[in-house]
């Protein structure tokens, strides 16, 4: 029993030294971390989705392609189908859409395209009420004969002393636009077109277009395209300072050249449309019987480079340039927009797109793209107001058909055109007396806006892949006749410098781990502070090694890019690599980083006894029994001194 207590005192005594020992080993030892890093991608909870828009009983639209139909709302001056109250045209200015109307305009916030807020509605008729955004003017070109230029003049006719011409507002607050001037012109403006000063960004010009329509005090003959100076910090100075003739003294058609149809080629008295390229110094002009094409290097005296003619044309109505500037396709307007053109009684020429080639000898046609869906007798429908889709590589059009609806159309190869989608609703039931459907259909954020003249504002999403591209640009302001250049920045890879004096002034991008060791792969986690990027925009994590995007992400409102995980593809060896984030609206500038992968430390040799556990508290394990004899020996040794002095 003594030597069983004996030993049971040694073996507590010699595990009580163990763990002493173990615990002072241990602590000097460091921490191992568990992985706890975020997820692979930081998401912010989505908002509460808008209803879907609703349409009334038997007035649903068909749809096809990829579209979807996310808002209707109703057109604010509407009255039953008085014609003096319908929808034109449309241009963009932030989150906010400017819709013209025979009775002025209305502002709409458009932040979330799938819900859309009336902001103000201002009742200032005059015509058809063509609109433009510069900066916080509207600009509203007036093309019927009023009393005066106030917002409270009636129509007078044509041949009596009236004022036609440019409104100017101030939507400096977009719930009180303010008038601020107006500029008369000696034909109004049916449309106009905002072409910037390449030579200072304090003022625009505005072509006016216009032609005459018959007996008229004041616009008859062939009219001069007058252009106007608009300074933007003073709109009432604003002042016609150039005006010239685009034409010959030839008419547009001679007896010979006419189309037996509904309507008959018109004669060229004025340009109808003209849509600016600024950033190609082009411009293309629809004249009624002639297609132009023009240059703008100096805009305050276009240059005519080319005018063509086509029996197959009746009205040429407007036209829209490819992204390289290499192609132009011309709506014509059959009919005025007063008949039914998409019959097979039409056939597939006429009232439909035209695709010209510019070539170094000149414009030549290529293809022609009509609607290919019949509409009934009841229903209004001929090629009218469209803008480009910006796929790269591909020539796509939204293309609006009035009572036709909106098509997206395909002409990257002119002789074979491709409809990738559309919409379109049913007829009234009855004939409108005036035209009706969609006027307008244009390309903004991603999303398709669509003015019909009745019915009011519906937008539209181009949800098949070939439009990812398209949706990725934030759009500051679109006037549809003026042209934007599209770059695509997000798909060139970023040219970081080598040079250490020019890293040094680029945004630091925080990465962690910042330090790695040789693997098949690894998983870092990037992010940046407030005011690194534009707020919203859309960014791309860039491997600069392999120049792959990594991921694909949202900047934050305030700038921030939140932590984000990403996987580094392998095999990664010895060195240090780049890692970039760029903005699409903030290109060129980049937020770059560092990662190092470290060398391995050296390896044990191949007969060396396995690491024990407790990592450098190996050595405590070996000396153990040698521990547990001792406790042994001096428990057997007190106990002998104890029997001895007994």
């Amino acid at each position: 029993m003594a030597a069983g207590r004996a030993w049971s005192r040694a073996r507590t005594l010699a595990v009580g030294l163990l763990a002493i020992m173990l615990a002072g080993g241990a602590a000097g030892a460091p921490a191992v971390a568990q992985p706890t890093g975020p997820q692979a991608s930081v998401v912010q909870p989505a908002p509460a989705e808008p209803a879907p828009p609703v349409a009334p009983p038997g007035r649903e639209p068909s749809m096809g392609g990829g579209i979807e139909w996310v808002a209707h709302r109703d057109n604010p001056f509407r009255q039953g189908d008085d014609a003096d109250f319908i929808n034109s045209d449309l241009a963009f200015s932030g989150d906010y859409l400017v819709q013209g109307n025979y009775a002025g305009f209305s502002i709409w916030d458009i932040a979330d395209p799938a819900s859309p807020e009336l902001v103000s509605a201002v009742s200032c008729p005059g015509g058809q009420g063509d609109v433009s955004t510069v900066g916080n003017l509207v600009l509203i070109a007036i093309d019927e004969t009023m009393s005066d230029d106030s917002c409270a003049a009636s129509r007078v006719p044509e041949t009596a002393e009236n004022w036609e011409g440019l409104r100017i507002f101030d939507i400096s607050d977009p719930a009180a636009p303010r008038y601020a001037a107006a500029v008369r012109t000696r034909c109004g403006g049916h449309t106009h077109t905002v072409v910037p000063d390449p030579g200072s960004t304090d003022r625009v010009f505005v072509y006016m277009n216009a032609y005459s329509r018959g007996a008229s005090l004041n616009c008859t003959g062939r009219n001069p395209l007058q252009v106007i100076e608009v300074p933007l910090a003073a709109p009432e100075e604003a002042a016609i300072v150039s005006e010239l003739d685009l034409f010959d003294d030839e008419t547009a058609f001679g007896p010979e050249d006419r189309v037996a149809g509904g309507a008959e080629t018109r004669s060229t008295t004025g340009c109808h449309d003209i849509t600016a390229y600024p950033a190609k110094g082009l411009a293309v002009a629809a004249c009624r019987g002639d297609g132009l094409l023009l240059s703008i290097a100096d805009p305050l005296n276009p240059v005519v480079l080319q005018r063509v003619r086509d029996p197959a044309v009746t009205f040429w109505h407007s036209g829209i340039f490819d992204n390289d500037a290499t192609r132009i396709v011309f709506q014509d307007e059959l009919g005025d927009g007063f008949i039914n053109t998409c019959s097979p009684a039409y056939g597939a020429d006429r009232g439909a797109d035209a695709v010209w080639l510019i070539q170094p000898d000149g414009l030549v046609k290529a293809g022609t793209y009509k609607l290919p869906r019949e509409q009934s007798d009841l229903e209004k429908c001929v090629a009218h107001s469209g803008g480009l889709v910006p796929v790269p590589g591909r020539f796509i059009i939204a293309q609006a058909w009035l009572e036709g609806g909106v098509s997206v159309v395909d002409l990257t190869d002119p002789a074979a055109p491709v409809e990738l989608a559309w919409f379109d609703r049913p007829s009234y039931g009855y004939s409108m007396d005036y035209t009706a459907g969609i006027w307008a259909v244009y390309p903004y954020r991603g999303h398709l806006y669509a003015s019909d003249m009745y019915e009011g504002l519906d937008v539209l999403r181009l949800t098949d892949p070939v439009f990812a591209d398209a949706a990725r640009y934030d759009d500051a302001s679109l006037n549809p006749q003026t042209q934007p250049s599209y770059a695509w920045v997000w798909r060139e890879a970023p040219v970081v410098p080598t040079a250490p004096e020019e890293r040094a002034p680029l945004e630091t991008l925080a990465v962690e781990p910042a330090e790695l060791v040789p693997a098949d792969t690894a998983t870092v986690t990037v992010s940046l502070p407030a005011g690194s990027l534009a707020p919203g925009e859309t960014a791309d994590v860039w491997w600069m090694p392999t120049q792959a995007v990594l991921a694909t992400v949202t900047a934050a409102e305030d700038g921030a890019l939140a932590p984000t995980e990403v996987a580094l593809p392998g095999p990664l060896v010895a060195g240090t690599y780049d890692l970039v984030v760029r903005g699409d609206a903030s290109a060129p500038k980049l937020a770059l980083a560092s990662v190092v992968v470290a060398e391995h430390t050296a390896a044990p040799a191949a007969d060396a006894a396995p690491a024990a556990p407790g990592g450098d508290a190996w050595w405590l394990l070996v000396l153990a029994p040698f521990a547990i004899a001792l406790a042994y020996h001096v428990a057997l040794a007190v106990r002998r001194r104890r029997r001895t002095l007994g």
